[in-house]
């Protein structure tokens, strides 16, 4: 559980960054697909937004209806969304489109469900950091450089956070912009974000950013 604040990522990287091209939430239907324990639910709501949430894992749904009450929150997963064409203002997938394994479905999805004018934020990894073992470092441990190999193939990688096991995939960017692109979708907002510059991490993440954001309409 990451708590109302999130993880350093999340509150001084990716949380800054969106809220900079959200737009303004007041009355505003939003699905969060891949919702987790509800934290961005919980935030947006707290700006007038009307949030549903999405997640196929129930122990994470029963949090988020136990923190927020008032949300909407389904056990769901975003390859087949329990919704009507044309239900949302705004469709969100945060850090949730690299766990995808059939991530063209999901955006199919996303898209169906999105009402005329309406906006998609994808939030995710970076498919440069995605093809990456991460930093080769020197015996001191400082960070020389990251190594870059298979960028253009599709595969899954397994992997241990937060104390859990997950699988992330990586998909080529190229892949990814499709996905909406050709749905007639258009990239409104393409961000690399970064930690503030007194932040420790500034420097490492400049070299290489870790995350990017997308936003289409």
């Amino acid at each position: 559980m990451q708590g109302e604040t999130g993880d350093f990522a999340r509150s001084q990287v990716l949380d800054p960054a969106l809220a900079d091209i959200l737009p303004n939430l007041n009355g505003k239907t939003v699905l969060d697909v891949g919702c987790g324990e509800g934290r961005l639910c919980r935030q947006l709501s707290e700006q007038g937004a009307i949030t549903t949430g999405i997640d196929p894992t129930p122990e994470f749904i029963a949090h988020a209806k136990q923190m927020h009450p008032d949300g909407t929150y389904l056990e769901a997963i975003a390859e087949s969304l329990p919704f009507p064409d044309n239900s949302f203002d705004l469709v969100i997938s945060y850090l949730t489109l690299i766990d995808i394994p059939d991530d063209r479905a999901a955006a199919n999805e996303m898209v169906r469900v999105l009402k005329p004018g309406g906006q998609i934020f994808i939030v995710t990894i970076s498919n440069m950091g995605s093809c990456t073992p991460g930093w080769v470092k020197d015996e001191n441990g400082k960070h020389l450089y990251r190594t870059v190999d298979r960028y253009m193939e599709h595969f899954s990688m397994e992997l241990a956070w937060g104390g859990l096991e997950i699988i992330n995939y990586h998909r080529p960017l190229s892949h990814t912009l499709n996905l909406f692109l050709f749905q007639g979708m258009v990239l409104t907002h393409f961000l690399e974000p970064l930690p503030p510059e007194s932040s420790e991490h500034f420097q490492q993440e400049f070299r290489c950013p870790t995350f990017q954001i997308f936003a289409f309409k």
